[in-house]
């Protein structure tokens, strides 16, 4: 364990971030563990689809509820690229732009309370407009959190760091999966929901006290020296940087894909007629799934690069949409959901880390920004039209069009993406 925060002797590191590296390394594992914790009261692909469904029988409402999630955390985020150029610290507003990320929570606990009293057209419509500003503050708090992550955390210890935070948080989760099942089970509607969504806030509100006790140096940064305008400087690295290019293009493709994890949890209720509490046991086989993909993907990243990441989580990615197809018992829809859950895993943590690496320090607030906001219009507009094509024609013919699409998206990783590492 000792050598575990040893550096490599070629790597020139602030002083500030040795001295302070244990403890930081620390306090990030444990705002990543609550945070996840209280997010599994809220997840994204189980419980707030299912949640939707109790107001609303509309597939395109249903899968709205995870293209929300994933375009608020990725549009945003590079809108703040320039104004955090030449700042010394990223602390004071990630801290900021953290506390509007978590106040959320308890507005939708508050307002789950008094559901019934309200026309149920004008509770989706009130929902829907506090789940916008969860998922939307959590793009806007992203990027320079990702940056103090950066900062704090050597390049050396990035993957270790993901691989444990990640872990320790979805073990957590698993955890508040459990207590999430037991409530929903126990607890009549809508009390179930709102008091699962109170102890999401307290749980957000421990992780911010964990994210205050960051010991950042403050570090004199040039500003960059792209394209002041933000559309300017996308053309120009866009222009530039044609293996991030072809990165974009692999990113659109498997957020793309995406759109057949949005439905699984509600496809698998209404196959075998299984009651809510159940969709406390997907989270569970969820985080259960991503907690072993986390630790061997980052040992994987640190090692051969988070291509090879990339690579891996495609390929148990199609295998687990084309198992989905012939399903036909609940444990075989666990364990595909587990095998897509895996590789969903690899694709998170590949892309918190290998944006990173395609630019210099200068230049990787536009980098990591642009990797999440040009992409993130894909993550919005799939599990919308993964709606319309169930609606249209049904789960099969959408998890086959996200099959076809992860199949592509494997190709152009595998054969036209140059591993950054090795591209400077």
């Amino acid at each position: 364990m000792r050598n575990f925060f040893l550096f490599p002797n070629s790597h020139t590191l602030n002083s500030e971030v040795v001295k302070h590296f244990k403890r930081n390394f620390f306090v990030n594992i444990m705002d990543a563990g609550f945070w996840f914790f209280g997010d599994s009261f809220v997840a994204a692909y189980t419980i707030m689809p299912v949640f939707m469904s109790t107001l609303t029988d509309s597939p395109i409402l249903i899968g709205l509820i995870p293209a929300l999630e994933g375009a608020g955390w990725f549009l945003p985020q590079l809108f703040l690229a320039k104004h955090l150029e030449g700042k010394k610290r990223r602390l004071p507003i990630t801290l900021k732009l953290g506390l509007l990320d978590r106040l959320p929570f308890l507005f939708l606990a508050i307002g789950t309370f008094f559901i019934l009293k309200v026309d149920p057209k004008v509770a989706i419509i009130l929902f829907l407009v506090v789940y916008v500003i969860k998922t939307f503050s959590s793009g806007l708090a992203a990027l320079p959190w990702q940056e103090l992550i950066a900062t704090v955390i050597p390049v050396s210890h990035r993957g270790r760091y993901w691989g444990f935070a990640l872990t320790s948080g979805k073990l957590m989760g698993m955890i508040g999966a459990i207590i999430a099942g037991f409530m929903l089970a126990n607890i009549a509607y809508p009390l179930n929901y709102a008091y699962m969504f109170l102890v999401g806030f307290i749980c957000a509100s421990i992780s911010y006290l964990f994210l205050s006790m960051n010991k950042e140096p403050e570090i004199n940064r040039q500003p960059s020296t792209k394209n002041g305008n933000i559309w300017g400087r996308i053309k120009e690295v866009l222009g530039e940087d044609k293996n991030f290019r072809i990165y974009l293009i692999n990113r659109a493709f498997v957020f793309s894909s995406f759109m057949g994890m949005a439905f699984i949890t509600v496809y698998g209720l209404e196959k075998f007629n299984l009651p809510i509490s159940y969709s406390a046991i997907f989270t569970g086989v969820m985080l259960a799934s991503e907690v072993v993909g986390y630790g061997i993907w980052g040992v994987i990243g640190d090692k051969d690069g988070y291509k090879r990441v990339i690579e891996y989580s495609n390929l148990f990615l199609i295998v687990g949409l084309f198992a989905l197809l012939f399903v036909e018992s609940v444990w075989g829809l666990y364990i595909v959901f587990g095998i897509i859950s895996f590789a969903h895993s690899g694709e998170l943590i590949a892309d918190q880390n290998i944006a990173m690496e395609f630019s210099s320090e200068t230049d990787r607030p536009t980098y990591i920004g642009m990797s999440k906001t040009l992409t993130g219009p894909f993550l919005l507009i799939a599990p919308v039209l993964g709606g319309v094509l169930v609606q249209l024609w049904g789960y099969p013919t959408m998890f086959m069009t996200a099959l076809i699409i992860s199949m592509v998206a494997f190709v152009v990783i595998k054969f036209f993406v140059v591993e950054p590492r090795l591209a400077k």
